[in-house]
């Protein structure tokens, strides 16, 4: 079992080859076992294969590939930590599997594909940032006549400025004369002073009349 194993047996002429490779086998299933339990993952969602490797001017060692098999696009999401997550416990049992872990792999082995959504349109891959621009607040700009385009967003005064109430009125009173300036140039044009009246109809109050008691 891996857990008597210790880095000195792969210095250890009489360990055969094959001897290391089936040790370092469980314990690379051990190792997977207890990262997925410790994360929460379903043990059978995710498998693995433990190949002899060898290099160029290198021992022989081990390459570990991962066998998606069950479709979940959240193991796609969190598959970075998780593989971090499996290095960091195998070089805690092992020091030394720096050295001869040579690679890890992912590789899909679902046994139904139809819950695999198939390939979006081409331009689905840039689409969300071009909705990241979109979602970004406009600027209040004016344009010829200071009329204001776009949302206006009153800035919050930072810590130790003035009064937030003496800058959000400040902030108005500003909006209230490019409003001002905007009826007096319309009724400048169309020579109407009734222009520059406030846009709603203006009302006179009813006369009351009296109230005549009921006949008996």
């Amino acid at each position: 079992m891996f857990s008597q194993f210790s880095p000195d047996m792969a210095a250890d002429p009489r360990s055969s080859a094959a001897e290391l490779a089936s040790m370092r086998r469980d314990m690379m299933r051990t190792v997977l076992r207890k990262t997925l339990t410790r994360h929460g993952i379903p043990a059978s969602w995710i498998g693995a294969e433990m190949l002899v490797a060898t290099a160029r001017g290198r021992e022989a060692g081990m390459h570990w590939r991962l066998l998606i098999k069950h479709w979940d696009p959240r193991l796609l999401t969190h598959a970075v930590a998780l593989q971090n997550s499996l290095v960091v416990r195998l070089l805690g049992y092992d020091p030394l599997a720096a050295d001869w872990l040579m690679g890890i792999s992912w590789q899909f082995a679902l046994p139904d594909e139809a819950a695999c959504p198939p390939m979006p349109q081409a331009g689905f891959w840039t689409a969300e940032h071009r909705r990241t621009e979109a979602r970004q607040p406009l600027a209040a700009a004016t344009a010829a006549g200071d009329i204001i385009e776009g949302p206006v967003r009153i800035p919050t005064p930072p810590a130790g400025s003035v009064d937030a109430k003496d800058s959000v009125r400040h902030d108005l009173d500003k909006l209230f004369a490019v409003r001002d300036a905007e009826l007096k140039r319309h009724a400048a044009e169309s020579g109407s002073p009734d222009a520059t009246r406030p846009m709603y109809l203006q009302t006179q109050p009813q006369a009351l009349r009296p109230v005549r008691p009921r006949q008996r």
